[in-house]
């Protein structure tokens, strides 16, 4: 009988699922498995397959200097933007893990990026970072350039990425916080645990997949990111902000590069389905889960 529900119940979520999964199925998996197989082809200008290229498309794409210089940058960006934005918006949740009559106000400006749009906000960065007159300048008493200068125009696209970031990754840690077990918590504090230890030896590492899919989303994020680049620096200056996403933007619908838009798209691709299992394999490693 618990056979025949459960059957039933498994039935009825393949059925939700259904709508969502026609839908990946026809703009995700299909682009994608047709890009990476034409990736091995030669493909002209109005899409159709000249004949077989084996891994020359690789080859034109890993001799292009341009596109070493766009993994340099998105590696760069990477380093700078992951790290940064996992310590702020754990942080700010950390500070608000407690509900309390006032905790909704800075949960509502913590959430409020999620209320703005990309362009919005990279149209309001591209403002305030502008030349060295600009308002950050002004309230911070700084001289140089921000989105002039190639270090600059790198910390303004890290900020403008933590903001475009923060709302979606603050709310998934508090909730992850708010949903420990109490009795959890106040155990630990009759065995003496208080403050930065009971945070760390025991909120904190019972939250850890949270944090993990966070880092996950801001890595993802990081590594596909070009329309904010395209509104605040548009890859300058010297393509000190041209990422890999931004150069197949260019090369792909700017040029119309059949054999680096389907190189590329492969490698994308790949990349993907790696973060993917090794995901899938840190999730399977849980202690708890054995």
């Amino acid at each position: 009988m618990r056979t025949k529900i459960r059957r039933k119940n498994e039935l009825k979520a393949w059925l939700f699922l259904l709508p969502a999964l026609l839908l990946a199925a026809l703009f995700w998996w299909y682009p994608a498995l047709t890009g990476f197989v034409q990736s091995f082809l030669t493909v002209n200008r109005n899409g159709d397959v000249t004949g077989f290229a084996g891994l020359s498309n690789f080859r034109l794409l890993f001799s292009d200097k341009a596109f070493l210089n766009s993994l340099r940058v998105t590696l760069t960006f990477v380093l700078l933007f992951v790290p940064a934005n996992t310590f702020l918006t754990l942080l700010a949740a950390s500070m608000t893990r407690r509900k309390n009559r006032f905790s909704s106000i800075p949960e509502y400006v913590f959430f409020a990026p999620v209320a703005v749009s990309l362009s919005a906000y990279s149209l309001l960065m591209r403002e305030l970072f502008r030349g060295s007159a600009s308002v950050i300048n002004r309230l911070t008493g700084l001289s140089g350039g921000w989105i002039t200068t190639p270090a600059g125009a790198m910390a303004t696209l890290v900020i403008l990425g933590i903001f475009l970031d923060f709302g979606l990754d603050y709310i998934l840690l508090m909730s992850a916080f708010r949903s420990i077990d109490r009795n959890v918590v106040e155990a630990a504090r009759m065995d003496g645990a208080g403050g930065w230890r009971l945070f760390f030896h025991i909120e904190l590492p019972m939250i850890k997949e949270t944090v993990m899919v966070t880092v996950f989303l801001a890595l993802k994020d990081a590594l596909l990111i070009s329309a904010p680049i395209i509104i605040l620096t548009e890859g300058g200056p010297f393509r000190s902000t041209e990422t890999v996403m931004f150069y197949y933007y260019i090369e792909a619908f700017k040029s119309g590069n059949r054999a680096v838009q389907n190189a590329l798209s492969a490698l994308v691709l790949t990349l993907a389905a790696i973060a993917m299992v090794i995901y899938t394999n840190t999730r399977r490693k849980r202690p708890w889960d054995r």
